[in-house]
């Protein structure tokens, strides 16, 4: 079912009102959150099937009274699948994604059959640097993640689970191809720097570095992470044609080997700096 940001006024109302009773602090991610970016600059895109919420929250009892107060007071549904994911009475699928107290080596377990385990390296960081705040059509007033913390966000998913995240790629060139539009107030107003550095430098190249740059700002006070993002992004660069990620990227794009290797080494130079 592919939903647009307009029809989930209902579920945003029933997630803020157990968010708040609770106190739980929370941001969008994942394609929902890429759709308010890319709506809010006029541009095109597709509806998303699902909701990805960052949910900040203690322990799995108050991640447990937010699924029982959906149940009980709502009519949502668990999930057969995945650990994290409720069903709405319309049939939404919303995944929520705990970090902040209940992880144990950045990652989230659960008993059950299905997905049990998240990845959630990253979330904290993206929390206290790397969000900002929309007044949504639906009339809500909710944290989003920027655009930068997204492909932060995928490249970590993607390296951990490469063999189901082929959609991570995409979603990332696709950003990146983007971005110079998206954000042109926030290259022009703090990276006027990148012009005229380089005679033959592309927007697109700009682009890709402003985003590792932006993408190092979120994780700077974590060395640990920010290593791993340098060698995610090296890994890939040095294996060309044979990388996955790239592969993926270069049919979602259209543009050949040597011009997606190019946009990475610009978005290492970026987090590099």
């Amino acid at each position: 079912m592919n939903i647009r940001l307009g029809e989930l006024k209902t579920v945003f109302d029933d997630l803020e009102v157990i968010f708040n009773q609770m106190e739980i602090d929370f941001y969008l991610i994942g394609a929902l959150a890429k759709e308010v970016w890319y709506t809010g600059s006029g541009q095109l895109q597709r509806a998303t099937k699902d909701v990805d919420f960052a949910v900040f929250i203690a322990s799995k009892k108050d991640y447990e009274g937010v699924k029982t107060y959906l149940i009980e007071t709502k009519n949502y549904s668990e999930s057969r699948n995945n650990a994290f994911i409720m069903i709405s009475p319309d049939g939404v699928e919303i995944d929520m994604l705990p970090f902040g107290g209940m992880e144990i080596d950045d990652d989230v377990n659960f008993k059950g059959t299905g997905l049990t385990n998240i990845k959630v390296n990253g979330f904290m960081e993206v929390h206290q640097s790397g969000t900002a705040t929309f007044d949504l059509d639906t009339g809500h007033s909710f944290r989003i993640a920027t655009l930068p913390a997204i492909v932060l966000l995928k490249f970590i998913s993607y390296d951990a689970r490469p063999e189901n995240r082929g959609k991570d790629p995409r979603d990332i060139i696709n950003i990146v191809l983007h971005f110079f539009n998206l954000q042109s107030d926030l290259i022009y107003d703090h990276h006027s720097d990148l012009f005229g550095r380089e005679d033959d430098i592309e927007l697109e190249q700009i682009a890709a570095k402003v985003i590792g740059r932006e993408i190092r700002k979120i994780i700077a006070g974590n060395d640990d992470l920010l290593q791993r993002i340098v060698n995610i992004l090296q890994v890939q660069i040095e294996q060309k044609e044979k990388s996955g990620l790239i592969r993926n990227m270069v049919n979602e794009s259209g543009k050949n080997v040597d011009s997606i290797l190019q946009l990475l080494i610009h978005l290492l130079e970026g987090v590099n700096e």
